[in-house]
């Protein structure tokens, strides 16, 4: 595509790398205006605020000087911004978490004790979601969607969307489900389904796709190589959406062919690490998402180092056969 002008250039939304980016844009056609209150946990502030929209609402949550914390005490913190989230939930008229975003500082920080700041993350997050949830096993049938990313600065932040119906969890077959990865990837794996599909919707069902990435079985795919990755991340995308229909995508699919099922997808936005692959990037999707209505991009670290591209959305997919 040309450097500029092109047609998907009039959808893109360039966000500037923060320590607190703005929700993705599709999240406000749902939710209302902003309140913000505080609230103080048992060992310190979290603070706490709320949008509402008539089926959704948006819970945000976070804290400060999160760089300065030890693991104990990291992890603790992380547990109480969950765990105020879930009690704010439970005041509002939409109390069926969905969704997910995480902004950590830092991400890959060392924290000691072979662990890096993600990874103690996810053992704070792992902690809330047992309590919340109940037992890991029943993590395939309860846990929605999610994606977590590194941000400059010192605040931890977490938003989530709740709706007024339960979302049914979303598998991909490609993919081991990341709350049964192996203890390589930290003491505690990462607690989130690939995506949220809500079947109950006026205008349709919804599919929210969490944070999808180069990644087969529990394996980062095609390092340091930036258009592989978009590739296998686009197939990945398909396969959810296949998945979310009830049709399962073959792996030796041709590419054109996942062309229909990328076609599910409105908005998307693109967290990538490096600042001279924009151009790159914005060549890769284009053409391969005819449907796409918004597409944000935004500088961030991943959750693997290896890593140069992340992807997530808002899809219509494909009714299920039996809903044909």
């Amino acid at each position: 595509m040309k450097a500029s002008g092109g047609p998907l250039d009039a959808l893109v939304r360039n966000l500037p790398a923060t320590s607190e980016p703005p929700i993705p844009a599709w999240v406000g056609d749902f939710v209302g205006p902003v309140r913000v209150a505080g609230r103080d946990t048992a060992e310190g502030p979290i603070a706490v605020g709320t949008r509402d929209g008539e089926r959704f609402c948006l819970i945000s949550a976070g804290f400060g000087g999160a760089r300065a914390m030890d693991i104990l005490t990291f992890q603790q913190r992380v547990v109480e911004a969950y765990q105020a989230v879930f009690e704010e939930i439970l005041r509002r008229r939409a109390q069926n978490p969905v969704r997910f975003w995480a902004f950590v500082p830092g991400i890959h920080d060392d924290l000691g004790a072979g662990l890096d700041r993600y990874m103690v993350f996810n053992a704070g997050r792992y902690g809330a979601y047992s309590a919340h949830f109940g037992s890991p096993t029943s993590f395939g049938r309860s846990v929605p969607t999610a994606s977590a990313v590194g941000v400059p600065g010192d605040t931890l932040t977490l938003h989530c969307l709740a709706a007024d119906e339960t979302g049914l969890p979303v598998e991909n077959p490609r993919q081991i489900p990341a709350y049964r990865y192996s203890r390589r990837f930290g003491p505690m794996p990462p607690c989130f389904a690939r995506a949220t599909l809500l079947r109950a919707q006026p205008d349709g069902p919804l599919l929210l796709v969490g944070g999808t990435a180069s990644i087969i079985g529990e394996e980062s795919r095609h390092v340091g190589h930036l258009e592989e990755q978009a590739r296998e991340t686009f197939r990945n995308l398909a396969s959810v959406v296949a998945s979310a229909a009830g049709d399962p995508l073959p792996d030796d699919t041709p590419a054109d062919d996942l062309v229909p099922l990328l076609a599910a997808f409105r908005d998307l936005r693109v967290y990538y690490t490096r600042p001279d692959d924009r151009e790159a990037i914005l060549r890769c999707v284009e053409g391969c998402f005819p449907s796409l209505g918004r597409l944000e991009l935004l500088q961030a670290s991943l959750c693997r180092p290896e890593l140069f591209i992340e992807i997530e959305g808002l899809a219509r997919p494909p009714r299920r056969p039996a809903e044909n």
